[in-house]
């Protein structure tokens, strides 16, 4: 049974990767992209310059997260 759920989901997988490389192919998409790089506290936002307030909201985000969790984690706040 597992072998049989293992086979049918790669070739959902594979149907799924070759219907967007056909659909990618026919038609003239313009791409945007961007990301950002957390070194320490320091966040590095690179894209598309339509993306950026998107991209410095998910950086603010993340480090906002990344401190809690070292403060909970420094006061005891977690067993583990």
């Amino acid at each position: 049974m597992d072998a049989a759920l293992f086979a049918a989901g790669l070739a959902l997988i594979l149907m799924g990767i070759l219907l967007m490389a056909l659909a990618l192919a026919s038609t003239r998409a313009r791409v945007r992209g961007g990301g950002i790089i957390l070194i320490g506290p320091f966040p590095i936002i690179f894209g598309d310059r339509s993306l950026a307030p998107l991209l410095v909201a998910a950086a603010l985000a993340a480090i906002l997260i990344l401190v809690m969790a070292s403060l909970l984690a420094g006061a005891g706040g977690w067993a583990a």
